[in-house]
């Protein structure tokens, strides 16, 4: 009984860690639950990262500054904050604005209250409009975009993106800023522990071996 409850306890996990989500979004402009604004003043950014957005025929279409940070806040023990500063700087055309960003992670790996997954973003002290919403997950990729909820990063405009997850930074992914053209930064993303990842393995291994009896 003991092999049989072990062997479903790492199926399970295997599951929750190639599955993606369906949850909803933080949509509001507000900080992550249990993360102040004195834990968001401490932020210690990343150098910035200049991006160039280039379309399909290599043309610059814009330029864009990311820069990245990672905390944890004494309200919300056992969780990473990941924050992705994007700064838009300059269009070929004026009017134009940043109108999605993704983040190429294992979305099993954000966390979840209740049906909303726990990603939104942060403009302005939390005062307006915002130009960056949180929008869709799918299993290896989130995204924000200014429809419907935003209008734009443009020009001079910075946007605070922030995903919370419960395990710790390991990898470094891309992250795409588009606007008629795509740049492309690379920013850290939560991933398993070894420990974790070893137990995930011998889940799959025993899973294939109930199989290969049945």
């Amino acid at each position: 009984m003991k092999t049989g409850f072990r062997i479903v306890a790492l199926s399970a996990m295997v599951a929750a860690l190639v599955s993606g989500s369906a949850s909803g979004q933080v949509l509001t402009n507000s900080l992550p639950a249990g993360f102040t604004a004195a834990d968001f003043a401490a932020l210690a950014f990343s150098p910035e990262q200049v991006v160039v957005g280039v379309d399909n025929f290599s043309n610059t279409i814009f330029t864009a500054g990311v820069s990245y940070a990672i905390a944890t806040a004494a309200g919300a023990p056992g969780d990473y904050f990941y924050w992705y500063r994007v700064n838009a700087k300059n269009f070929v055309f004026p009017a134009d604005s940043i109108g999605r960003v993704t983040v190429n992670l294992n979305t099993a790996l954000v966390k979840s209250v209740g049906p909303v997954l726990q990603f939104g973003q942060y403009e302005n002290n939390g005062v307006g409009p915002l130009s960056l919403v949180a929008q869709t997950a799918t299993p290896l990729k989130i995204s924000w975009d200014a429809t419907p909820n935003g209008n734009g990063l443009f020009a001079g405009e910075t946007s605070y993106l922030w995903v919370v997850s419960t395990w710790p930074p390991a990898v470094h992914v891309s992250m795409q800023i588009i606007d008629g053209g795509v740049a492309t930064a690379h920013v850290p993303a939560p991933i398993p522990e070894p420990l974790s990842m070893t137990l995930a393995g011998l889940g799959l291994a025993a899973v294939a071996a109930l199989r290969r009896k049945a």
